[in-house]
């Protein structure tokens, strides 16, 4: 079963402030649902959108993933 995030979850998964992450889900910019007023994320719909479908730490080197470690 695919894992469910919150705005927040999205927003330190991404590196990006929670209200930026509320404005792309409002202009269809990111694939959400709002259930009773709370918006929720598919982290691997959010994962498929980043290129290469990985998010990198800061500190890695291009080309090197933190799938291994």
């Amino acid at each position: 079963m695919d894992e469910i995030l919150t705005a927040s979850e999205v927003a330190a998964l991404l590196k990006i402030h929670p209200r930026t992450v509320y404005s792309l889900a409002r202009q269809g910019s990111i694939p959400a649902r709002k259930f009773g007023g709370s918006w929720r994320f598919s982290k691997e719909a959010i994962l498929k959108m980043v290129p290469g479908g990985e998010v990198r730490s800061p500190v890695d080197k291009p080309g090197e993933s933190r799938k291994g470690n």
